[in-house]
């Protein structure tokens, strides 16, 4: 398989449009990374955190 990237031509400059695309598909990228660790990792983690506070203070 031929590697595409070797065909850009170094002096060429791509339109602001295809600029604009590409920095607004990684920025919704980088938010649903950001959602899923927060409603994956982050909230159960808080949660687990909360109960085990509550049991220690229902065993005191």
């Amino acid at each position: 398989m031929e590697n595409p990237f070797k065909k850009v031509i170094h002096n060429e400059k791509l339109p602001e449009v295809i600029k604009d695309k590409v920095m607004s598909d990684v920025a919704m990228i980088k938010l649903t990374l950001d959602l899923a660790d927060l409603f994956a990792v982050k909230y159960p983690e808080s949660l687990e955190e909360l109960l085990m506070i509550a049991r220690r203070n229902k065993n005191n």
